[in-house]
């Protein structure tokens, strides 16, 4: 069996190695050793050449999980998605991101990181994630499993593409604990509150569910159907499809490994996807930030009578909220005790107030 998988792995490097190189041209900013990658493993920001960020600082995240650099770039450069691109890689299994990322700190860590080099690098002025979309190919899904699990995050993703990479256990109860934050993200998308497109070959797998296994679970989850179309693309010969809000999937047949590889190299068409399907986010808007928090998601937003606040603190201690409306007068102020550092939660009940927006200070 082993002889076996070291066989299947050197096809699929073999197979990348002889695929034209990427079209993409901009900036690209290393971060393996701030991220204290280990060896054979590589982190990078990409910045497209037609890049504007606009008069806000506010800009489109695209966090990409396993792949080359070059792979992930022309995700991004060939469907003229203006955003900026974070792509890590930690190796071929899917063990590699999950044992990554079930620090949850982790990908608080990559979000500041990105920030603080956009900034040191005059690429954006005091920038900030509008919207984050999380792709990933293949052994990539283990990372987005664990980032998925913490709740904050969850909020702050607007949308997931998986391009041939979603899998599970067999066994029927692990198979709904490894599925469930999927799912959620899959039911949210259907109700048109989140995105997600997947898209899955006909490789079959013995030991773990398969691509088409994992997007059937998803489907008949939800309560939806595929329906069956006969379509070329870039992918290769398309033959079901299901649509519901903006949950889609796409299923392909191929069973080989450069069935497989088509996938990763036609990422765009999925992102372009997910670009289109975006609707506008409207958040609370932050007036100013201290050094010793700053505020990661405001939901839900807008909101009636009250928010949940989700902030990290460098360090414990006391923490003032004010909140300012549009004239810049002070409506709410209230001073709190936290004692420890990290990921913290502050409720505001805004049941006092009026209709309107409001700008938040921590």
């Amino acid at each position: 069996m082993k002889k076996l998988i070291i066989g299947i792995l050197f096809w699929l490097i073999s197979f990348a190695v002889s695929y034209s190189q990427g079209v993409s041209k901009g900036v690209r900013i290393d971060l393996t050793s701030k991220l204290d990658l280990a060896s054979g493993q590589f982190a990078q920001l990409f910045i497209p050449d037609y890049f504007s960020a606009g008069d806000s600082g506010k800009y489109l995240l695209v966090f990409h999980l396993h792949s080359a650099s070059w792979a992930a770039e022309d995700e991004v450069y060939k469907s003229r998605t203006n955003a900026i691109l974070f792509n890590i890689y930690l190796g071929g299994f899917s063990s590699s991101y999950q044992n990554y990322f079930v620090d949850q700190n982790k990908f608080y860590i990559i979000l500041d990181l990105v920030r603080t080099e956009l900034n040191e690098n005059n690429i954006i002025e005091n920038p900030i994630v509008k919207n984050l979309i999380i792709t990933s190919f293949s052994a990539g899904y283990g990372g987005v499993r664990e980032i998925l699990k913490n709740e904050t995050y969850y909020l702050k993703i607007d949308a997931i593409t998986l391009a041939d990479g979603l899998h599970s256990n067999l066994e029927e109860s692990l198979m709904r604990e490894q599925m469930k934050d999927f799912l959620r993200f899959a039911k949210d998308a259907s109700n048109s509150k989140k995105i997600m497109l997947l898209t899955h070959s006909n490789i079959l797998t013995y030991t773990y569910a398969n691509t088409t296994e994992t997007s059937d679970y998803l489907i008949n989850n939800i309560g939806t159907t595929r329906n069956s179309v006969n379509i070329s693309d870039a992918i290769g010969m398309q033959y079901s499809i299901a649509d519901t809000g903006k949950f889609h999937v796409k299923g392909y047949r191929g069973d080989t490994a450069e069935d497989h590889m088509k996938h990763l190299y036609n990422m765009d068409l999925m992102l372009k996807d997910a670009v289109d399907n975006m609707s506008t986010i409207t958040h609370v808007k932050k007036k100013a930030l201290t050094n010793n928090g700053s505020v990661f998601s405001i939901y839900p937003n807008p909101f009636n009578s009250s928010t949940k606040i989700n902030f990290y603190l460098s360090q414990s201690g006391n923490v003032k909220f004010s909140v300012f409306n549009i004239l810049g007068e002070l409506v709410y102020s209230e001073s709190k005790l936290f004692e420890n550092s990290g990921m913290n939660n502050f409720y505001f009940n805004a049941n006092s107030l009026s209709g309107g927006v409001y700008f938040i200070n921590v």
